[in-house]
């Protein structure tokens, strides 16, 4: 066969795609390795429309015995990654097929969970993060019922933790360091809608022109003295 010849029936056996977070991630679902080959080799032909291939074929490209498929089947199965199931033909006759939507339902699952984790994660590190620079400037661990409200600005509230880091900044700036006026910034800053860190300072900025702007004293217009208008001929 020439080389032409090679890569016309190359493009003619098509491609299987497989998804990366598969890829990465079959031995947590509890694949083996063997068995995730052989899921590829079902996909290879389901993906072309043949939803029933021959168990012999496949055993054949695997190099192993059809007795062997039929295992990593069964342990496949008990494993809840594929199920067979009943397929209805065209012409009316019903046979099995192996169905791995099993396999992608744990595959989202996981890939969910995993998700949940980082996002929890993140959240410990921030509150741990947010009561440390609190106990920084207070100079001392907060009270039971200080880590209290500060719990319940993050989880009833819903305050973020970089809102809470500007409002001790503020706190700290006017020297009246204390939950109590924290807290009524944090009102203040949330009834405006104000719940990012660039949205806060364009106000703190704006609110500092403002106080700014009325120290200024104001400028007094000199008063020109009227100068009388008389007519021609007077």
């Amino acid at each position: 066969m020439t080389d032409s010849g090679l890569l016309q029936h190359y493009l003619q056996a098509g491609e299987t795609n497989v998804s990366n977070l598969l890829l990465h991630h079959y031995k947590e679902l509890g694949m083996t390795t063997s068995q995730f080959v052989l899921y590829l080799q079902f996909k290879s032909y389901q993906d072309r429309g043949i939803m029933n291939p021959d168990v012999r074929t496949i055993a054949k490209n695997l190099g192993t015995k059809e007795r062997q498929v039929f295992e990593q089947l069964h342990q496949m199965m008990t494993n809840h990654l594929v199920e067979q199931k009943m397929r209805k033909m065209e012409d009316g006759k019903e046979d099995a097929i192996y169905d791995f939507s099993l396999l992608i339902n744990k595959l989202i699952l996981l890939n969910e969970n995993e998700q949940a984790i980082t996002v929890n994660v993140k959240n410990t590190n921030s509150r741990v993060e947010t009561f440390n620079q609190l106990e920084a400037e207070f100079g001392r661990p907060l009270s039971s019922m200080e880590l209290q409200i500060v719990n319940d600005w993050l989880d009833k509230d819903k305050y973020s933790a970089v809102m809470i880091k500007l409002a001790l900044r503020q706190a700290v700036m006017n020297s009246a360091l204390n939950l109590q006026y924290m807290d009524r910034i944090l009102q203040s800053w949330d009834r405006q809608g104000l719940r990012t860190e660039r949205d806060i300072n364009e106000h703190e900025k704006k609110f500092e022109q403002r106080k700014e702007d009325g120290r200024k004293p104001e400028k007094k217009t000199l008063k020109k003295p009227k100068i009388p208008i008389y007519k021609l001929g007077e």
